[in-house]
């Protein structure tokens, strides 16, 4: 397992929500060892584990009693590949701020506070492999460090990626991989209520934005499916996810915390 890390000095990431628009502030502030991922919303303490986690297209989220924040996935995927461990997250909306669609935000946030390394950490419980088949995708989970994914959009992005579960992996590979949209799809998402924040800075439209390379939805798949996979808390875990969507992360690894191995079909 190794140690864990909080943050040496608060930080704050600020902009409009992807989907609500709305203007939205989050600060990382340091945790005590043993405090884990904690989000603080309107004064409720909300643990970013799967208990508390609920997916929504496009989007996974948060919630304790009425208190919820949406679009967590970026923030936990860097916290985990950077190590991470214990940290308070305050939000001051629904929804976090979007930046430019990356998880680059909060890793430069991360960077700009500094770490502070923890205690050794005690091993996890071992990882029960299972496989979900549901929502259209498959996922698997295993004993391993790597996150996998393959896209298959009829008329739209494809393609297939593995990356190790480390920093320099995540720095190099995954972070800077922006959310995106099918161009067709455009309009009945506006109509939705979705993506009211969304513009060219933080949004690749496809086929027609420029990309930060050829694979770039790809990549960005394998960013959300980290963040989901992040849910399980800290130590080794491997996640293969085809046609995914975070209904699809979520049902998976509920199904794989059983002491058992576990398979689950859905319709």
């Amino acid at each position: 397992m190794g140690p864990g890390h909080t943050l040496a000095a608060p930080v704050e990431v600020a902009g409009p929500g992807l989907h609500s628009g709305a203007f939205a502030t989050a600060v990382l502030r340091p945790a005590a060892f043993g405090t884990g991922i904690r989000f603080v919303r309107d004064g409720v303490e909300i643990p970013a584990d799967l208990e508390h986690a609920f997916a929504e297209p496009g989007a996974t989220g948060l919630r304790e009693g009425g208190a919820e924040v949406r679009v967590v996935e970026h923030l936990l995927a860097t916290l985990d590949a950077l190590g991470v461990s214990d940290v308070w997250v305050e939000v001051d909306t629904s929804e976090l701020p979007a930046g430019d669609g990356s998880a680059l935000p909060w890793v430069a946030a991360v960077d700009r506070a500094g770490r502070v390394r923890g205690p050794e950490r005690s091993p996890p419980p071992p990882v029960s492999p299972g496989t979900v088949v549901a929502f259209g995708g498959v996922a698997r989970v295993w004993p391993g460090n790597e996150v996998s994914v393959e896209v298959a959009f009829a008329d739209g992005p494809s393609g297939r990626l593995r990356v190790r579960r480390t920093e320099a992996q995540f720095r190099a590979e995954v972070a800077w991989a922006r959310t995106f949209v099918l161009a067709r799809d455009v309009d009945a998402l506006r109509a939705a209520g979705r993506g009211r924040g969304a513009t060219a800075d933080n949004t690749v439209v496809w086929p027609t934005s420029p990309m930060r390379s050829p694979d770039e939805c790809v990549r960005h798949k394998l960013l959300d499916a980290w963040g989901d996979l992040a849910l399980r808390g800290p130590g080794p875990a491997a996640f293969a996810v085809e046609r995914g969507s975070h209904r699809l992360h979520l049902a998976a690894l509920n199904a794989t915390r059983a002491p058992q191995a576990r398979s689950l079909e859905t319709p």
